[in-house]
């Protein structure tokens, strides 16, 4: 099937498509003022939820346009979204809910902007209430059409929105039928307005004015007892008096859409010219349809000036939506209904236009509803050559996986069954929604049932085993790390797409995830230049751009340039926020890196917060064994300097845990040692030495041996210097002391390097060798000084205390001098968590999120716990922090934090 030629005109007719929806529809001519209407929205702003609730035809859309654009004139911020059957994913709905928003002008802030192009659906949510809570005006969010929608993910999802919403926000839903959303509490409660069809009719002043005569005129009255109010009916009376040039006697309406048919059929659509009739029964087909694509689907080019006539013919029933000059024109439901009854007795026509339409909307790259297009045609032919073509890795890159999850509720089971490849699709949106270990075993399912790839009915065997073998490399790196055995693998996909650059992007991408969690810094650099190209190669550069500025951050800070990370992070904070796919995981990186990078140079124990937060924001769905290997050293540290050794091991039997869910295997041995080393922190030698041997740790530290990570095992070798040290046995704990510092002068790695030459000053100390001690020390502080590095000193704790207070004594140079006394303060300044003041784990973790600036409803959704036991924290904390309000522990959080 064709591609668009252009580039940037696909994009733009998704984004087209997209902005439409954020305004209301526009029509030429009013039908009326709603001011009873009205005046019941208004009244409701001041509760938490209005629902408007009436079959299709009582004006729900034009009513909520019509408050929407008084809002806006009173300067009241109010977002519009019209809901369509393509939202009904959580993180499509939350995405479009986003868009709304920012396209209405609330300053919301660049996480939630950043969060629109890729994030799952929680961390949406949290950012979109965030977001709100930040505004200082009174807001309305409007959702029309909201049935398209309801179903209990999405359902869940509002009614967890509604309970959090901030004071002075309102939302508004329109439904032809009653919301699935449980309201009964909020019923109770006074806090929502629920408007229905009675009293949506059209009362006797608003009839008059629709049909230009007086409230007591016979017209009035004979209206009013035939069409009983209902809108459409009125509207329709009145176009058919404006054609026939008389105001004779119509057929009585009750509310049932087959007499509004009949009288359309006797009316109005039979009035029209041929070529007008045509036209509406071709666009009955589509809910929005734009003038390219109209000309498409008939086969035509004068499509614009036909919906341009008929828009005035129709004023009422033929509604505008713009997306800058770009116009859709969308039929009243009821008309539509009726032209594809027309539609209906020509055989065989409303195959051929949904087939056009499948075609045309694929073409410029809109696949669910290019999908659903094609199943509409009930032509199994159409359908697939889609489903066989259907470039899935590209839109994955270059949409993200809420794409994938889009056009897979479109395809029936049964074709899914089917069809390997749609199944690997299947697997590929597991996988990024966090269920690595399923999505594993799909896979596997996968490769047992087609004979390795090479066996499906349907599909090209090369490019299934291709796409089979990429999937198993980014399986395979996320769950076992730098032991991924992928090179074969790699080079049988280039093999069997030796001209396809996507494929290749795929690979070199894979493979410096791969060489950075070895150690191999340099072949790392040079497969993301690999993969720069590539990816520019394969037209996806935007992704490209986005995505590898996360492995630049990990090579910096693998390097040990602190100052250079810290600098690229900032930058990045401080860029326009951008709805491009990994423009949010690029952010959270940024985060992460700051945190890192204040532990490192601080050694504050709140950079765990910061840590934490960010690790949450990068997403199970998208972070690897380094997003966590930076994070749990710096987490359980901060656990246990707040808390002692029993909150250190909670932390890590959490770790365990979270990642035994989502199927990781690659950071086993890491959380192995991090518990050795809190035994032994704790002087449970003996429990440590035992976690050590069953862990195999010597072996883990082994250098150049096994594709253990460089992280893994830079923090094993430590554990054990330190375990030697403490059984006495010197010797030992030099050699593997000796073996850091080697292994990080080799591989670039300066933090690796300086932790070598820490542990190595601690192992002579122990051996008598004062002198030599200090000069190793002396050597640490000469190479942490340039970067800042601190926590390699500090974190040793009091056991490093006498060399450093005899090297401050000792002849050194003013900046030398300077890092020594700034590690002296940070080691004392640990003492702090002694104090009976000291925040507890809950506390402590609520203080994070005070700082970060959410409310008590948020934390308490961030949390999973009641608002009333946030209130009940915030007064004990308040206490140890000698404050009187949130603004003041907040403040004091920030001055505690200091700066990078």
């Amino acid at each position: 099937m064709p591609r668009p030629d252009a580039h940037n005109s696909a994009l733009s007719s998704r984004s087209r498509a997209t902005r439409r929806r954020l305004r209301p529809p526009y029509q030429a001519v009013t039908l009326c003022q709603r001011e009873l209407a009205m005046r019941s929205l208004n009244l409701a702003r001041g509760l938490r939820l209005t629902v408007l609730v009436a079959p299709p035809g009582y004006g729900k859309t034009t009513l909520l346009a019509q408050w929407w654009h008084r809002l806006r004139a009173r300067q009241i911020r109010a977002a519009w979204y019209s809901a369509a059957n393509v939202d009904r994913d959580p993180s499509a709905f939350l995405k479009m809910l986003a868009s709304a928003l920012v396209d209405a002008g609330l300053g919301l802030g660049t996480d939630l902007e950043r969060a629109i192009g890729d994030a799952g659906a929680d961390i949406t949510l949290d950012h979109l209430v965030f977001g709100l809570e930040q505004i200082e005006t009174p807001a309305v969010l409007i959702i029309d059409e909201f049935e398209r929608v309801d179903h209990p993910p999405i359902a869940a999802l509002v009614r967890e929105l509604i309970d959090v919403l901030p004071d002075g926000v309102h939302l508004a839903l329109a439904s032809r039928v009653k919301p699935s959303i449980s309201l009964s509490l909020l019923r109770a409660q006074g806090g929502v307005r629920l408007i229905e069809a009675n009293e949506l009719r059209l009362g006797n002043e608003e009839l008059a004015q629709v049909l230009e005569r007086p409230p007591d005129s016979p017209e009035v009255a004979q209206v009013a007892e035939h069409t009983e109010g209902w809108p459409v009916a009125v509207q329709l009376y009145r176009l058919w008096r404006e054609r026939a040039g008389k105001s004779g006697r119509v057929p009585r309406f009750t509310g049932r859409a087959t007499e509004v048919a009949d009288y359309l059929a006797e009316q109005v659509f039979s009035a029209l010219p041929p070529s007008h009739q045509s036209l509406l029964m071709d666009l009955s087909i589509s809910d929005y349809c734009e003038a390219a694509l109209a000309d498409c689907i008939r086969n035509t080019t004068n499509s614009a000036g036909l919906l341009e006539e008929l828009s005035e013919l129709l004023p009422e029933l033929l509604q505008q939506s713009h997306a800058g000059d770009d116009i859709a024109y969308r039929l009243h439901p009821l008309v539509s209904e009726y032209a594809q009854g027309r539609l209906q007795q020509h055989p065989g026509r409303a195959t051929v236009l949904h087939q056009r339409a499948a075609q045309w909307l694929w073409q410029h790259e809109r696949y669910a509803d290019a999908l659903c297009h094609a199943l509409d045609s009930r032509d199994d032919g159409t359908l697939q050559v889609m489903l066989r073509e259907l470039p899935y890795f590209e839109i994955f890159l270059r949409f993200g996986a809420g794409e994938l999850r889009t056009i897979l509720r479109e395809v029936p089971v049964e074709y899914r069954d089917q069809w390997p490849r749609l199944q690997m699709v299947s697997a590929l949106a597991h996988f990024k929604a966090g269920f690595f270990g399923e999505a594993k075993t799909m896979l596997a399912g996968i490769r047992e049932q087609t004979n390795g790839y090479r066996d499906a009915v349907n599909e090209a065997a090369d490019r299934l085993e291709c796409e089979g073998l990429a999937l198993e490399v980014l399986f395979d790196g996320y769950i076992h790390g730098a032991a991924a055995d992928c090179e074969p693998k790699m080079a049988r996909i280039r093999a069997l797409a030796p001209e396809t650059p996507l494929m290749w992007a795929w690979c070199e991408n894979v493979q410096l995830a791969l060489e950075l969690p070895r150690g191999a810094l340099d072949a790392a650099q040079r497969a993301l230049e690999r993969t720069r190209d590539t990816f520019e190669a394969s037209g996806i550069d935007q992704f490209g751009a986005q995505h590898l500025v996360v492995h630049e951050l990990l090579l910096g800070l693998a390097r040990g340039t602190l100052g250079a990370v810290a600098e690229q992070a900032n930058a990045i904070l401080r860029l326009p926020p951008g709805t491009q796919t990994g423009a949010r995981v690029r952010n959270a990186m940024a985060r992460i890196a700051l945190a890192a990078v204040d532990h490192e140079r601080q050694y504050h124990v709140r950079s765990a917060d910061a840590m934490r937060l960010a690790l949450d924001e990068f997403g199970d769905g998208e972070a690897w064994y380094e997003q966590y290997a930076i994070a749990a050293p710096v987490l359980v540290d901060g656990a246990y300097r707040r808390h002692g050794i029993d909150a250190a091991l909670r932390e890590i039997g959490a770790q365990r845990a979270h990642l035994k869910r989502l199927g990781m295997r690659c950071l086993d041995s890491l959380l192995d040692a991090l518990e050795a080393g809190c035994h032994l922190r704790a002087g449970r030698t003996e429990r440590a030495a035992q976690l050590a041997a069953d862990a195999g740790l010597a072996a883990v530290a082994e250098p150049g041996k096994n594709f253990t990570p460089w992280r893994t095992r830079e923090l094993a070798s430590r554990i054990l210097v330190q375990l030697e040290l403490a059984r006495g046995e010197t010797a030992r704990a030099t050699e593997l002391a000796q073996h850091m510092i080697e292994e990080g002068r080799a591989g670039g790695r300066s933090g690796t390097y300086i932790k070598g030459l820490v542990q190595l000053a601690r192992a002579r100390a122990c051996g008598g060798a004062e002198t030599a001690a200090r000069e190793a020390l002396s050597e640490a502080v000469r190479a942490a000084f340039p970067d800042g590095f601190l926590a390699p000193f500090a974190g040793e704790g009091e056991a490093l205390l006498p060399l450093l207070q005899a090297l401050a004594e000792a002849p050194q140079t003013s900046f030398e001098q300077g890092h020594v006394s700034a590690v002296l303060k940070a080691l004392d300044s640990d003492r702090q968590f002694d104090d009976p003041n000291t925040l507890n784990e809950r506390e402590a973790e609520i203080v994070a999120h005070l700082a970060d600036g959410a409310s008590n409803k948020l934390i308490a959704r961030r949390l999973g716990i009641t608002d009333n036991t946030i209130k009940y924290h915030l007064k004990k904390i308040y206490a140890k922090l000698g404050v009187s309000s949130r603004r003041a522990a907040a403040a004091r959080v920030l001055q505690d934090r200091g700066s990078i």
